[in-house]
């Protein structure tokens, strides 16, 4: 099944949803980082995350959940966009840690510390940050918490990643059911008891189901209709013109060193894997480009 995100509204306005197929976008993130699995696991948690509540945002806003722990995995730092895109990766890939409960221990291998929510607009504005503590270190717990102690809006999240015997992912998918105001406590119970009981949203992405099939079974009896289904995707902002934008900033000592040794730049962004090197003639070409402009004075 292809990656999808979909959203959700009940017909009386009181709980919407979000949900996405997340399996190839997780998998090609694993590929470029060369994760195992206990850290794929992690990272592909954090990235559907990412997603659904970056579907619950401002279409002119980018969302960073950051997660932080004294686990062997450390941290996982990852960024999603309205428009279903998103990026990321652990701090430490290599980590593997012992199952726990037959289960990968995602828990385990981020350890306690804290997860940073923030929102960043597109073009001017202020910035959103959020600062909570990890309840669990197993994500989606985590990000709950947030919703609730930050946002104030009652809310229950799953997301899974199923790993194969090969470290590929072979499933991969999440939900987010969130209260309106005005919502029947009640009926807000209901739900929550009805997520508890439901297989986790790997096994439901493995089965079949798509990202509104999702939603329909949570939701069951409640009438709602799709605002929204789209493509989701692994897809980085890096590109050539910001790396050469960081060898300028750089300085004109630096790069003529580099020119001087014959050496060229090389970079690798830390959220895609993508490596980019830059030549002596370019170099050149850049020093001379910023002696006519004036530009990159020596630090």
């Amino acid at each position: 099944m292809a990656d999808r995100l979909a959203r959700v509204l009940t017909v009386d306005g009181l709980v919407r949803g979000v949900a996405a197929v997340t399996t190839d976008l997780c998998d090609d993130a694993r590929a470029r980082h060369g994760t195992f699995p206990t850290a794929t696991a992690a990272l592909g948690r954090a990235l559907t995350s990412a997603l659904l509540l970056a579907a619950t945002g401002k279409r002119d806003e980018r969302l960073s959940l950051e997660f932080s722990g004294d686990g062997p995995l450390r941290g996982l730092l990852v960024e999603a966009t309205p428009e279903g895109t998103a990026r990321g990766f652990a701090f430490r890939p290599k980590t593997d840690v012992p199952p726990r409960d037959g289960k990968l221990d995602v828990g385990g291998a981020l350890g306690t510390g804290q997860l940073c929510v923030m929102r960043v607009p597109l073009e001017g504005g202020s910035m959103y940050r959020s600062i909570v503590p990890l309840v669990s270190g197993e994500i989606g717990m985590d990000v709950a918490s947030y919703l609730a102690q930050s946002v104030q809006i009652p809310s229950a999240v799953g997301v899974g990643v199923l790993v194969g015997r090969d470290g590929a992912v072979t499933a991969a998918g999440g939900y987010l059911l969130q209260g309106m105001p005005g919502a029947d406590p009640a009926m807000l119970d209901r739900l929550a008891a009805r997520v508890e009981q439901a297989p986790p949203p790997s096994e439901l992405v493995h089965s079949g189901h798509g990202p509104a099939d999702i939603l329909a079974m949570l939701l069951d009896d409640l009438p709602a209709r799709v605002l929204e289904e789209r493509a989701v995707s692994f897809r980085c902002r890096c590109s050539t013109a910001r790396v050469r934008a960081a060898i300028i900033a750089m300085g004109r000592d630096e790069i003529g060193a580099l020119v001087a040794e014959g050496e060229p730049a090389e970079a690798v962004c830390e959220f895609c894997s993508t490596a980019y090197t830059v030549g002596a003639d370019e170099l050149r070409a850049l020093l001379d480009s910023m002696a006519a402009g004036g530009e990159g004075a020596s630090a």
